[in-house]
C-alpha cells in the first residue's frame, strides 16, 4: 500500500510541477513589473520624450513664422511712423506747459499729430496684413494687447479734441493729454519690439 501511495504522490507532483512553476515564474514577473523598479524606467522615459517633443516643435514653430524680408521692412515702417506720433506727442506736452502757450498753434500741433497717427495705424494695419495664418495665431496675444494700447491713445486724443473747442482751453488738461498720448505709444511700443522679437525681427 506504501508503494503505491508513493507511486500515486510522484505522478501528481511531476503534473502538478509545471503549473506551480509558471505561477512562481509569473508572480515573480508580475511583482517585478509593478514594483517600483519596474515602474520607474517608464515613468521616467515618458516625460523625457514629451519635454523633448515640445521642445522640438516649438523650434519648428520658431522656424516657420520667421518674417520674411517683405515684413520685416513693413515693419521698421509701423516702428518708425509710431515714433514719430511719440515725438510729437512729447513736444505738445511742453508746448503746453510753456508760459507762451498759443491755442491757435497747439491745435494745428493736434491736426499734426491726428496724420501720424493716421499714418502709423494704416502702415500697422499692412504689417499685420503681411502675416500668415500662423503668424497671426503665433501673436494674436500680442496683437491685442497692442490694440489696447491704440484703444487708449484714441480716448486720450478725443479728450484732447474736446479741450480744445472749449473758448480758452486749459493748458494743464491738454499737457496731461498728450503726455497720456505719449505713454501709450510707449506702451504700444513695447508689445512691437516683442512682436518682432517673436518674429526673429528684432
Amino acid at each position: 500500500m506504501s508503494r503505491g501511495y508513493m507511486m500515486v504522490a510522484g505522478v501528481l507532483l511531476l503534473a502538478l510541477s509545471p503549473v506551480l512553476w509558471a505561477q512562481r515564474g509569473g508572480g515573480a514577473r508580475g511583482g517585478g513589473m509593478g514594483g517600483p523598479q519596474g515602474q520607474r524606467p517608464t515613468t521616467m522615459g515618458q516625460p523625457q520624450g514629451s519635454r523633448g517633443e515640445k521642445v522640438g516643435l516649438s523650434e519648428q514653430q520658431r522656424q516657420r513664422i520667421r518674417a520674411n524680408d517683405q515684413q520685416r521692412n513693413q515693419y521698421r515702417t509701423s516702428t518708425q511712423a509710431a515714433n514719430r506720433v511719440r515725438t510729437r506727442a512729447r513736444e505738445m506736452a511742453r508746448a503746453a506747459k510753456g508760459s507762451g502757450f498759443n491755442s491757435e498753434a497747439f491745435r494745428q500741433l493736434r491736426a499734426q499729430l491726428q496724420n501720424e497717427i493716421s499714418l502709423w495705424q494704416q502702415e500697422h494695419e499692412q504689417f499685420m496684413a503681411t502675416l500668415t495664418e500662423e503668424q497671426q495665431s503665433a501673436t494674436q496675444e500680442r496683437d491685442r494687447e497692442m490694440d489696447k494700447e491704440l484703444e487708449e491713445l484714441n480716448v486720450w486724443a478725443e479728450a484732447m479734441d474736446e479741450e480744445l473747442k472749449q473758448e480758452s482751453p486749459d493748458p494743464k488738461q491738454l499737457a496731461k493729454q498728450a503726455r497720456e498720448v505719449e505713454n501709450a505709444t510707449k506702451n504700444w511700443q513695447e508689445q512691437n519690439r516683442q512682436l518682432g522679437s517673436d518674429l526673429s525681427i528684432e
